[in-house]
């Protein structure tokens, strides 16, 4: 026996002789009038390689058995009959299961189940569907994109006159009316992905209503509004839910889009972690703390780099996070020196000296001051000579208990560096 075997692609779908059977016991899969398997009505529609599996071994260990006085069905003829459970395989066993739920109801009330629920129909949807069939497919006519947020309160199927029900309900959730006429023009497939069982505020998708751009859906699920190190902006949110369409939200909205897309972008978790644990907390101290001042306009035209820039200059700058504070210093590993004729390096061994890095080039390399005194990290300051002088920040992080590697080499704002750069940091490298 084997579920492996290649899917008998000879034989149709709708030639497999599977069916469904509802009796006094419940709701059963039947196949070939041989063998028959119990099925639960929050089952799926469409069943996976686990489900399809699991269905397999009940089918096997069926004891019922078709008792003379049953009748061959009608739709069974014409259908292929020596096929036996343990020569089907996984496919085999969804195309029958998917035939089978399309029987049920028709093939028109399965689409539309799917239609409706597109994440997660089951079998009791498909019955309520089919129940409501009419009503909903009239309102499904009117606006086939909105088609999923029926799938919301089937209780308002029994009276479904117009889309006004829908509107009402989802404004008294926390939609506004800007992000109602937006999801009128949306793709129906955008509107699948939301988590519109969950919305107790729809900041995100009010946000994206009024950029009206392409945003990944886990930037804008109602769910994310707490993302690490954007915990801060989820009570902000909350507090000023009338004003999401504000240039002021908005600010906030790109914003956050280009550190997501950062996110995204880092190439492995632990760099996702330091950019959650240490720049996006600088981040939204930056956006929170001039929403009480002027906002800042934040262009489409913007990257990430410019953003750290922004707060940085913020942070040293408008708000002297270095007035009045004491120095802090740490052992020096290398101290400062030349590297060949090409360059030098000065590491940056105290509070004040970070500082100075960080309006000197634009990014936020005092927040590594504790790494710097666990001694964990080193920062140094490289300069390069030529015709046409660089300059980049580098931080060496320790591995083991004598080696160390790049950990980042970055310019101003934290922009690349070119390999001439990279050659020099090799060279302080191998000095250590």
């Amino acid at each position: 026996m084997s579920c492996n075997r290649v899917s008998i692609h000879r034989v149709p779908s709708a030639r497999l002789p599977a069916r469904f059977v509802s009796t006094r016991s419940g709701l059963f899969f039947e196949w070939n009038l041989a063998c028959r398997a119990k099925v639960d009505e929050r089952a799926p529609l469409l069943i996976d390689d686990a489900k399809a599996w699991q269905l397999k071994m009940d089918l096997l260990k069926s004891t019922w058995r078709a008792p003379p006085s049953l009748q061959t069905p009608e739709h069974f003829k014409g259908r292929v009959r020596h096929l036996s459970v343990a020569d089907l395989s996984l496919a085999d066993l969804q195309r029958a299961w998917t035939q089978a739920v399309m029987a049920l109801h028709g093939r028109a009330v399965f689409r539309l189940c799917l239609t409706i629920y597109p994440r997660h129909a089951h079998l009791f949807d498909l019955h309520r569907v089919a129940a409501h069939r009419q009503t909903l497919l009239a309102r499904f006519k009117e606006r086939p994109a909105l088609a999923p947020l029926m799938g919301q309160d089937p209780g308002m199927w029994n009276s479904f006159p117009n889309w006004q029900c829908i509107k009402r309900r989802l404004l008294a959730l926390g939609l506004n009316p800007q992000a109602w006429r937006w999801l009128n023009h949306q793709p129906r497939a955008y509107i699948a992905k939301m988590a519109w069982s969950s919305l107790g505020h729809l900041a995100w998708a009010n946000f994206h209503a009024a950029l009206g751009r392409a945003l990944p859906v886990s930037s804008v699920d109602a769910q994310t509004g707490a993302l690490a190190g954007f915990g801060g902006l989820a009570a902000w949110l909350r507090r000023n839910h009338q004003d999401l369409c504000s240039p002021l939200a908005l600010n906030v909205l790109r914003a956050t889009r280009l550190a997501m897309l950062r996110r995204a972008q880092a190439t492995s978790r632990t760099h996702q972690k330091e950019l959650e644990a240490e720049e996006f907390p600088l981040i939204v101290d930056w956006l929170l703390g001039v929403s009480r001042q002027h906002a800042p306009s934040i262009s489409r035209h913007w990257t990430y780099d410019t953003l750290m820039a922004k707060q940085s200059h913020w942070h040293l700058v408008e708000r002297n996070w270095n007035t009045g504070r004491p120095d802090v210093f740490w052992p020096q590993v290398l101290g400062m020196g030349m590297l060949g004729e090409v360059g030098s390096y000065v590491e940056l061994s105290s509070l004040h000296a970070l500082l100075q890095e960080s309006k000197r080039m634009h990014h936020c390399v005092p927040s590594y001051i504790d790494r710097c005194i666990d001694g964990e990290v080193s920062i140094f300051h490289l300069q390069l000579k030529g015709p046409v002088p660089e300059r980049a920040t580098l931080e060496l992080r320790r591995q083991g208990a004598r080696g160390w590697l790049i950990a980042q080499l970055k310019g101003p704002c934290n922009a690349p560096v070119t390999p001439a750069m990279h050659r020099l940091a090799t060279m302080l490298l191998g000095k250590l």
